[in-house]
């Protein structure tokens, strides 16, 4: 058995109450960008999540505590904790993003997206792009898995890797030749438009939806 009475109050508190709440976060983080952090929440949530994470895996920890004596088993010990401590505490946020952006379960949740701009850049879509300047022109462009947006807490800037003249009615021309690309800030245009990466697929896309 684990005798707590002999262990450092400090280290009981970091393993139990900190640590798995403090890897939880920075995995979450990982997924969803995070803003300014104030501490007095962060060590709020961490307390939080490490309670939840403690919870969780009770049933396992408290045969643990009871049977296990840690000056015969040190390597057990130290097992259990990378489990405890860093192992769990991984996965909760990686089953949890699973969770919440499955179709039928979302719909009854609030999503961690601040902006709609993060929602759909989070879907990492291939697409044409027709940016819409504040001068009232137009750039056409291709969104692919080179480019690369921004999102919260940053402003909503993007980097198109490949580059199309655009006519005075909205539709692409040809390709500019020799671009390795562009970027554009939101300070430079109104809005976007998204376009399928072929009219066959939008069809495509069109049929899927008649059919259900």
């Amino acid at each position: 058995m684990i005798d707590i009475n002999n262990w450092p109050s400090w280290i009981l508190l970091f393993v139990f109450f900190f640590l798995p709440g403090f890897v939880s976060l920075k995995v979450w983080s990982l997924f969803y960008r995070q803003g300014k952090i104030e501490y007095n929440v962060f060590l709020y949530d961490c307390l939080f999540f490490s309670v939840t994470n403690l919870g969780i895996l009770s049933p396992i920890v408290v045969p643990f505590l009871m049977y296990v004596d840690v000056k015969s088993h040190p390597a057990l010990v130290g097992l259990f904790i990378l489990l405890y401590s860093f192992v769990a505490p991984m996965l909760w946020p990686c089953c949890w993003h699973w969770l919440i952006n499955r179709k039928l379960v979302y719909k009854f949740l609030e999503l961690p997206y601040p902006t709609a701009w993060d929602y759909f850049i989070h879907q990492r879509k291939c697409c044409f792009v027709l940016i819409h300047l504040k001068d009232d022109n137009m750039i056409g462009g291709y969104y692919g898995r080179n480019s690369y947006a921004s999102t919260s807490p940053d402003e909503q800037s993007i980097y198109l890797e490949r580059v199309f003249k655009v006519n005075a009615d909205g539709t692409f021309a040809e390709e500019v030749p020799d671009s390795f690309g562009l970027v554009i800030s939101k300070t430079d245009y109104k809005y976007i438009e998204f376009f399928y990466e072929s009219q066959e697929q939008k069809n495509g896309q069109g049929r899927d939806k008649q059919e259900r």
